[in-house]
């Protein structure tokens, strides 16, 4: 008896819950069918957009390589080596050499700190040049230092990414203008929160000159706020490895100007100037020694 009561029950259920079961193998066989369809889309999508990634990449190589303007700063470079006076800065016994320093509101850093490291350099012929990124209040500290060999110029406006990245861009144009004004046969780049070592300009220059090299750059000493340092100028260069921070450069490079252009690219400033040099054939050298002292600013002061 209790067999044929749950037989019956089983057949009452199928008959009322059969239909429903057959809706709902209906709908998860269409389900099946449209995630499949899904599936085949969106790989498709993804297809077309690994086609597209690809095509962006070689737009940008090609934006890159027209930025860097190789073909043009292998000319100039040449141009500059057949000139007369392109040996000057390794024949002269004592040459006149540049320090660029580019400042804004960092006043007290750029008396106590930048300045006095620039003008106490064992090599003494040189000119320091204080360049105000759209800053002229800075003007009457400059000139109240009691040195013939420093001055003081200040561009009319600065340029910043509207994005706020205002570090891939800043100081651009004072740098530039830095660079054009230099009578020194010899460019030294220093920034006006960090410092240089008392004989690092000697020092460079001597390896420069024994090496008959163009460019030569140094290890510095970075420091954050907590006192930990760590050394910074691999060989050859690299990004994320490389300092302009007290290189020297030969005056004649000047052409090798700091470009807006590369924060477009995604890249900083100085070693989009580095790049180009490497791309174009100049004679680069590191002296395998600490000669400065950096202090990045975004860690320190928050810009």
């Amino acid at each position: 008896m209790i067999r044929r009561w749950r037989r019956l029950a089983a057949e009452a259920l199928d008959r009322r819950f059969g239909p429903l079961n057959a809706r709902l193998d209906a709908f998860d066989a269409r389900f099946d069918a449209r995630f499949e369809g899904g599936e085949t889309r969106v790989s498709a999508l993804e297809d077309r957009l690994d086609g597209q990634t690809a095509q962006l990449n070689g737009l940008t190589a090609v934006l890159r390589t027209l930025a860097a303007d190789d073909p043009g700063h292998r000319r100039r470079l040449s141009e500059l080596r057949a000139n007369p006076d392109y040996s000057a800065a390794w024949d002269e016994p004592d040459p006149l050499v540049t320090i660029v320093v580019p400042t804004r509101d960092r006043q007290e850093l750029l008396i106590e700190r930048a300045l006095p490291s620039a003008l106490a350099q064992t090599h003494e012929d040189l000119e320091v040049i204080v360049v105000g990124d759209a800053d002229t209040n800075v003007r009457a500290a400059v000139e109240a230092v009691p040195d013939p060999r420093v001055r003081f110029v200040s561009t009319t406006h600065r340029y910043e990414r509207p994005d706020g990245e205002r570090w891939l861009t800043a100081a651009t144009l004072a740098r530039n203008e830095g660079y054009r004004m230099a009578r020194g046969h010899w460019l030294v780049d220093l920034d006006d929160d960090d410092s240089l070592r008392p004989d690092s300009i000697a020092q460079l220059l001597g390896h420069a000159r024994s090496h008959r090299l163009e460019v030569v750059y140094a290890k510095i000493q970075q420091h954050v706020p907590s006192g930990a340092t760590m050394e910074i100028g691999s060989f050859p260069p690299v990004l994320g490895d490389f300092s302009w921070h007290g290189a020297i450069v030969h005056a004649g490079l000047r052409f090798f100007e700091r470009e807006h252009v590369a924060a477009d690219l995604g890249l900083p400033g100085d070693w989009f100037r580095c790049e180009r040099m490497l791309r174009a054939g100049v004679r680069i050298g590191r002296l395998d020694r600490v000669t400065g002292d950096y202090y990045p600013s975004r860690v320190w002061l928050g810009g």
